[in-house]
């Protein structure tokens, strides 16, 4: 744990004991319902789950690294008048306990969308490690389920909100249905010897699966961590024998490794996809974002 993010948690015990008394109590009926996601993309899945029946707001601006965020003491009170914290848990947000202890709330009002979805069917991928890969949402089948997971709990929590929420579900999943169904249809026009993508980072291994495209490699292993000079020529040895013209950078990370990589190899570094985090139009939404990576994927196995 960074110096900066020790003296963050304990200027937030500090806020939190200013704000006097604990938000883990029922709110009343008539006042709004209050969601907090640790980032904008699990923000606008619970947009889509929920439309416009409560109150949503996100603690991870748009084009930031969750896995390396580090909260600001403003961030308790978000957390401190929040009834659903949203997280994705499996390791990738674990930060957000931290807020949820300094800001005196009850880990029941916590809601872990990526965990427990085997119970629904979902098949986890796993790391060598034998940790299953947080990166679910980029499945839509798991998207899917996190609607389904933050409906249900609203609805448990506030039943007059019940046809309100039961709507936009509707209108949510169809939505989600009819952009993953569209993309499975442009992929599968591409011959499976083209479907072939090189990441920034490990996260689109359940994209691939849906997709049913390969990952010939990944700039680096973890966030935050340089690739050694071994695992560099390693990567450009793979694109290289994989005929790989393309390589993808994300929104919110630097592309200088992929960069030294697209030179060795004559490759190009395409358009920045979108993982752990939404950015500008038309990646300003979880749909918007999945069609994005999606069109861009395809048009570059098409060269």
């Amino acid at each position: 744990m960074s110096r900066r993010l020790v003296a963050t948690l304990v200027a937030l015990l500090v806020v939190s004991a200013a704000c006097g008394g604990t938000s883990g109590s029922p709110s009343a009926s008539n006042a709004p319902y209050r969601v907090v996601a640790t980032t904008s993309l699990f923000a606008d899945l619970a947009r889509l789950a929920l439309g416009d029946a409560v109150q949503i707001d996100a603690i991870v601006p748009a084009g930031i690294d969750v896995h390396t965020f580090e909260p600001a003491p403003s961030d308790v009170s978000k957390i401190a008048g929040a009834d659903l914290v949203l997280m994705n848990g499996l390791g990738l947000d674990e930060w957000v306990v931290s807020l949820v202890d300094a800001a005196k709330q009850s880990n029941a009002n916590v809601l872990r969308l990526g965990e427990d979805l085997d119970s629904y069917g979902f098949q986890y991928l796993f790391d060598s490690e034998g940790l299953p890969d947080p990166h679910v949402w980029l499945d839509p089948s798991a998207a899917e389920l996190f609607l389904q997971k933050i409906a249900s709990r609203v609805v448990e929590d506030r039943p007059t909100l019940t046809s309100e929420i039961r709507a936009a579900l509707d209108e949510g999943r169809a939505s989600l249905q009819a952009q993953g169904q569209a993309a499975r249809i442009a992929f599968s026009a591409i011959p499976e010897s083209r479907r072939k993508i090189v990441t920034f980072h490990d996260a689109f291994g359940y994209f691939a699966r849906t997709y049913d495209i390969t990952i010939v490699g990944v700039a680096i292993a973890s966030p935050g961590q340089d690739p050694s000079a071994r695992e560099i020529a390693a990567l450009i040895d793979a694109i290289r024998a994989a005929g790989v013209t393309t390589v993808f950078s994300e929104v919110q990370f630097p592309s200088k490794v992929l960069n030294s990589i697209a030179a060795e190899t004559g490759a190009t570094v395409l358009a920045d996809l979108y993982s752990d985090a939404l950015g500008a139009a038309p990646g300003d939404t979880y749909i918007g974002a999945m069609r994005a990576n999606a069109t861009v994927i395809v048009a570059s196995m098409q060269r």
